[in-house]
């Protein structure tokens, strides 16, 4: 597994971590918690929802 499918496999982790439309405080936060994750990969490594498995933004 070379460097860059091991960064877009922990991106697509993280991504499955995060809800959809969440409606309570918490969820809320944890949302925003696994958004700044995303952000933290896309600015050092270039990843996004692009590279995902047909480029969907399923979350």
């Amino acid at each position: 597994m070379s460097d860059r499918e091991l960064l877009v496999e922990v991106f697509r982790r993280i991504h499955n971590l995060g809800g959809c439309d969440a409606s309570e405080s918490f969820s809320r936060g944890w949302d925003a918690a696994v958004a700044s994750c995303e952000d933290v990969l896309t600015e050092l490594a270039g990843i996004t929802c692009d590279d995902l498995d047909g480029g969907e933004d399923d979350g």
